[in-house]
């Protein structure tokens, strides 16, 4: 059995980790390749005959692709975000989509914590300016206290609760969220999180954290008529997906006044342009899309990945959990999901 690495170059992973995987697929009968592809044809020349093609970071699984390699029956997803795979083209072709939900939940809260802090407390500037040779000592923003905030949570999954239990749980901080996804019983366990629509969260939130997988519901949801809605004292921060986020408006909402921060582990293109107004800003943190390194999320990581499709292998049986298609649950695949 053959399967397929298909951007080993991608960074999220280091060769180390993938020879890890490699093993753990060669007890299970399946020959590993490690490859480093960018477009759709190079996947299909390069993945002829392989049953699995892992993604380390968001490479083209298209309806073209998928319909392209017969032999095909998992993409597995060294991560959550499974935007640039075609789940219904999969679910049509019994393909299952494997990712990882909720293995860096912790680590990408501690960072939005870190940005959120960072930037109320002025600590980018004043590290920079030091290093420049100035002592800025009590210039810049007037830090407001955390404490009488409000934190809006757009999106109330693993990530957004530990974040909340951050702030509110240390701080005291107000949370609401607004999240038409997350169920009653849920709620129900937060009794005091208001959860409320879009257009308020926007209109009460002093600091917004975003915690949404990129659909076409979440795409460019935060742009001009968004920001113009939010306080001119407001903060942003993204560690989910940087489309989320319509870019060329944030410069704008920022360089006009309708925003004060924004913090952003994740944006638009990666790497950012070089020419990008962001970069200019004091009052914008940046990080290069790596919300997901830390001791705790890469062990899980690296152990899911060398089970998963394994397991699947050699037990027939898949986490439901794990299957980012929902609807091929339902189709005859030989494969048993718990």
């Amino acid at each position: 059995m053959k399967a397929v690495v298909v951007d080993k170059d991608y960074g999220s992973v280091t060769s180390e980790e993938l020879e890890t995987v490699k093993k753990a697929y060669a007890k299970a009968g399946i020959d590993l390749e490690l490859q480093h592809f960018t477009t759709e044809d190079e996947i299909i020349a390069g993945c002829q005959d392989a049953m699995a093609i892992l993604g380390t970071g968001n490479p083209p699984v298209t309806r073209r692709v998928i319909e392209s390699l017969p032999d095909l029956k998992f993409v597995q997803r060294f991560g959550v975000g499974v935007n640039s795979i075609d789940l219904d083209a999969a679910a049509e072709h019994g393909v299952i989509v494997l990712n990882l939900p909720g293995f860096c939940a912790k680590e990408l809260a501690d960072l939005a914590c870190a940005m959120i802090m960072g930037l109320i407390r002025n600590t980018n500037y004043y590290d920079k300016e030091i290093r420049k040779g100035n002592w800025p000592k009590c210039q810049y923003l007037l830090p407001p206290d955390v404490r009488e905030l409000t934190l809006g949570l757009y999106g109330f999954g693993a990530a957004g609760r530990y974040l909340h239990d951050i702030f509110h749980g240390g701080f005291g901080t107000k949370v609401i969220s607004c999240d038409p996804y997350v169920s009653d019983v849920v709620k129900a366990q937060y009794p005091h999180v208001e959860f409320v629509t879009f257009e308020e969260m926007v209109e009460k939130s002093d600091i917004i954290s975003v915690h949404v997988n990129l659909t076409p519901e979440t795409t460019h949801v935060f742009n001009k008529e968004t920001f113009r809605k939010m306080k001119n004292t407001a903060m942003i921060i993204n560690t989910s997906r940087g489309p989320v986020i319509n870019q060329k408006d944030l410069a704008w909402a920022l360089e006009n006044g309708e925003i004060l921060y924004a913090g952003l582990d994740t944006v638009e293109k990666e790497p950012i342009e070089k020419d990008d107004p962001l970069l200019l800003m004091d009052n914008v943190i940046l990080g290069p899309h790596s919300g997901s390194y830390g001791v705790g999320a890469k062990k899980t990581q690296i152990s899911m990945v060398c089970n998963l499709v394994p397991d699947a292998v050699i037990k027939g049986v898949i986490p439901g959990k794990n299957v980012a298609d929902r609807s091929v649950i339902e189709k005859e695949t030989g494969y048993q999901f718990v």
